[in-house]
Parts: structure tokens; sequence; C-alpha cells
């Protein structure tokens, strides 16, 4: 229901907007991506989700919300340097369906061909698909890299940003700086209950192209400004003078868990290549931070590709790994069901929160006429023990330490 009212929006609103332009002679552009995929893996034990934002995620029983979305996106040039865009994509998405899936919606003043200032709602720009991380038919693969992409809940920001682009030798040079606030919904693993993150967000990338080649760094400050309400209740249970005379270490833990206040460093490198023929592309990355419930995480993959004709072949590798240690939990001095309780919960809690996942995708895009695209991908994942952060799984028993995931799906525009 929900795709079949973008639709119906999407027609009213080209229409609304085409009569506007007629009688104010401004110049808008309506167009449209989406994809329509399935997917499914060899388990019922995890659950494999495109990002940390999606739910329930698809197991042994194939579904289509994983990779499947329809985007709008309406452009107007209200003169010569002032211009106008907003982008709503309908997806599998945790939070409010209007405003968590409303990406971008800014107003750019462009004072000079060199010189963009925009301020609005805006992608999140630390990695090579900030600009078009929901229009599959805009990258190779079936979905973004999974050790790359599933970790980075935020998608957009409310602020403003401003590039400079600067001639370099026979290339073009980037600079951007950026800053605001992002407003995140994310599902709370094994419950119906959803954890609201308020976040300031500010950062700076380099880009630089010169013929074949597309390269990129970025980094990205990141401040929480809102504790977790779901943690609110163990925290206390931390800090409690009772629990401290019990557990000594109850309090130096609870700081390792509390998140407002505290920030995480993103950063970021790429490098793509395509001749035509032959494309390759990698990405590597380092989230660092203290907390227990996210903790510093690096990442990276490479791809590499041959078209022949209208048909490309890619291979697809991997890798991310949690670097903190998981904490050693003490004993409390005298055993109280309470407290054990709790020292299970946080045991529990640090048993969740990691990563250790490896892959490789094989995979081919059939480009079967303009603005479509067919494709079909196979990954198999290698997990480590408190490796599975980036899955949904069972509130109790194993998990696989290997999964096949299947993926054939068409992506479009319009």
């Amino acid at each position: 229901m929900k795709y079949i009212v973008l639709f119906i929006t999407a027609f009213q609103l080209f229409g609304v907007t085409t009569a506007f332009a007629d009688d104010n002679h401004l110049d808008f552009a309506v167009t449209g991506f989406g994809t329509l995929g399935v997917s499914g893996t060899d388990t019922d034990q995890l659950a494999f989700r495109r990002d940390t934002k999606q739910t329930p995620g698809v197991t042994d029983s194939w579904g289509f919300d994983t990779d499947s979305r329809l985007g709008l996106q309406v452009d107007m040039d209200i003169s010569q340097s002032w211009h106008a865009t907003a982008q709503w994509v309908a997806r599998n998405n945790t939070g409010d369906f209007f405003e968590q899936n409303l990406d971008w919606a800014f107003l750019r003043w462009r004072p000079a061909d060199d010189l963009d200032i925009r301020v609005g709602r805006m992608g999140f720009d630390v990695f090579m698909l900030s600009e078009y991380r929901n229009v599959g038919y805009a990258y190779l693969w079936t979905r973004s890299p999974h050790e790359f992409y599933a970790g980075i809940p935020i998608y957009h920001f409310d602020g403003a940003d401003i590039a400079k682009k600067f001639a370099v030798g026979e290339g073009t040079m980037t600079v951007k700086a950026f800053g605001g606030y992002s407003f995140i919904q994310v599902p709370i693993a094994n419950s119906s209950n959803i954890a609201e993150r308020g976040l300031t967000v500010a950062g700076a990338k380099l880009a630089y192209e010169i013929g074949d080649w597309n390269a990129r760094i970025a980094y990205s400050y990141v401040l929480n400004n809102i504790e977790l309400a779901p943690l609110q209740t163990l925290l206390d249970g931390l800090n409690s003078a009772g629990v401290n005379a019990i557990w000594p270490s109850a309090q130096s833990l609870s700081q390792q868990i509390a998140t407002q206040n505290k920030a995480l460093h993103y950063s970021s490198i790429g490098l793509a290549y395509d001749d035509g023929i032959w494309l390759a592309q990698m990405e590597a990355s380092y989230t660092d931070t203290d907390l227990l419930t996210y903790p510093s995480v690096a990442s990276s993959y490479l791809s590499a590709g041959r078209r022949f004709g209208k048909v490309t072949l890619y291979s697809l590798l991997g890798i991310s790994e949690t670097l903190n240690n998981r904490p050693k939990l003490s004993n409390p001095i005298v055993s109280v069901s309470a407290v054990n309780a709790l020292r299970n919960t946080i045991d529990q809690l640090s048993n969740s929160s990691g990563v250790d996942e490896k892959s490789v995708s094989l995979g081919l895009r059939w480009d079967v006429m303009e603005h479509i695209a067919l494709k079909t991908q196979w990954s198999h994942y290698w997990l480590g023990n408190n490796g599975t952060a980036l899955w949904l799984k069972p509130a109790s028993g194993p998990t696989p330490d290997t999964v096949n995931v299947w993926s054939v799906g068409v992506d479009f525009m319009f």
C-alpha cells in the first residue's frame, strides 16, 4: 500500500508542479527511481538485513522488503544561482515512515560555477555512494557492500554544507565541509521498540577526479545528544549505591555503556576506476569510539567487474571487524539475584554489539534497456563469535558460522 500511495502522490505532484512551472516560468523536473528485489538465505537462525535500520530481515523464507524501494525527486531551478531539491524514498526503514524517509530537502545557492552552498536536509556525504545510496541503478551490485554500509544508519542530516572545486593538473578537486543535526530511529534487537538518536554531525571531504579515476577521503565527527531510552534503566541500576557496594566495578561499566554526550569519529577513503569496460572500486573506514554499545570498527571492501556489452560480471570482497576488546566482567562480592541479573544483561549486551564478518560475492548485471537493469547476486558470509551485530539474531539459540544470501532484482529510473 505504501508503494501504491507513493505512485499516486507522484503523479499528482507531477501535475501540480508542471502547472506551477507554466504559470511562473520556473524550471521543474520530477524524476524517480526504484528497485523491486527478492532475497533469501539458507538459515532461519539469523536474519539478513540491508542495514541496521531495517527489521525484520530475511531468512530462508524469502522476502521483498530488504532491497525493494521507490524514490521520488523534485528539482526546481529558481534562477541561475538558486536551486531547490527534495527527495523522498519509500523503503523498509524503522521509525516515522514519512520523516525518516525524507532524505533531501535543501536549497542550493551557486554564486559561482565552482562554489555550492546548501541549506536544509542533505545526504551524509562521507563515502562513495553518498549521493546515490538508494539508487540501485547507479551502482553495480544488488545492494551497497554489506560490511561497509550496513553499520551506517545515518542517511541524512539537517544543516548546511559548502563545496568548492579547484582545477588541479588535468583533474578536478572538490573540498567540502558540512555540519548539522541528524535525528534517526533504529530498531532494538529482539524487541518491537525503537531507539531514538539525536546526533550533532560535522565533517569534511576531499575528492579528486581525473580521467577514469575517482578518489576521496573524508572525516566525520558525530556526537550523541540523547541517551538511548532502553539503556536508562540499566544505567540507573549500575549507578545505584547499593549495587556499587556489592559490585564495585558497576559504575565504571556504566560509563562505557552510556551514550549521551559521547562522540565517535568516522574516517574513510575510497578509490574507483571505470574505463567503460573494466571497473573497480574500494573503500575502507575506521569508526573510533569508547562505547560498549557501539565499539570501534574497521571495514573495507574491494569490487571488480568486466562489461561484455550490456552484461557486466562482478565480484566483491568485504570485511568488517570490531577492534575493541570485550570487557572482562568481575563477579559481585556477594551473590544477589538482582545484581547477577544486571551482570548477565551487560554480558549479553557486550555479546551482541560486535562485528566479525567477511564475505565474497559474485553477481551479474544486465542492462536490458535504457534505465532498466536486472541483477542477480550470491554472497557467502563468514561470521565470528560476537560478530553478528549487522544481522538480526533470535533471542536465544546458536547462530550459524556461515550464511549464503541470494538476491534477484530489477533497478529502474524514470
